[in-house]
């Protein structure tokens, strides 16, 4: 799985890049902010926080982000209902995470709807679902400033990458994680631990 690349741009696309880093070409899809500040300030060469998408059908795509927190955020908005990878860039390109949680929290659907592709019935689910589950949010938007690695849990990890990546639902997700708990031994330390051990339960 690829976590990051640092390259050179070779040519810019429809919000997307192609990076050249170590001789390979890849090409990276970009949030607008993200797309627009490459443009603005060309460099010699760029490092890109990667969320790397596995698809059914074989097929991978690049999501590129200028700092780990920016990429947390991309990965968290897809575990609620009806938000894809692309809806979470048009959300990313438009609002940081602290701007969504003040949205949510004063019940702001005209905002939301103000963003390409959401309509009021996304915009009352995605307010209902962050306001849902606020604490983990809270901890997410922590990290909401450039170069800030989110605190959050290898447990919490594990859960994103397990129902927003490899699609399992997250109920069973949990169920999983509870039967771990109560067994006896050490618990995994690290997110790529728990994804193991959590596939062994479903």
């Amino acid at each position: 799985m690829i976590a990051g690349l640092h390259g050179k741009i070779v040519r810019f696309g429809a919000s997307r890049i192609q990076l050249d880093a170590g001789g390979v070409e890849y090409e990276v899809q970009l949030p607008l902010d993200v797309f627009e500040s490459l443009q603005k300030n060309a460099q010699d060469s760029v490092h890109l926080f990667i969320y790397h998408q596995f698809l059914t059908d074989g097929e991978q795509k690049l999501f590129g982000f200028l700092d780990p927190g920016s990429r947390e955020f991309f990965i968290a908005l897809q575990t609620i209902k009806g938000i894809g990878t692309s809806l979470a860039l048009s959300i990313l390109s438009h609002l940081r995470a602290g701007d969504l949680l003040a949205i949510c929290e004063r019940n702001d659907i005209e905002s939301l709807c103000r963003i390409p592709r959401i309509g009021k019935t996304t915009a009352e689910t995605i307010i209902f679902e962050i306001k849902r589950r606020r604490d983990k949010w809270s901890k997410l938007f922590l990290g909401d400033e450039p170069g800030r690695q989110p605190e959050a849990m290898p447990e919490e990890l594990a859960l994103q990458a397990l129902t927003a990546q490899l699609g399992y639902k997250e109920n069973q997700v949990k169920a999983a994680f509870e039967k771990l708990k109560v067994m006896a031994g050490p618990r995994p330390g690290n997110a790529a631990d728990w994804i193991k051990e959590v596939l062994k339960h479903l």
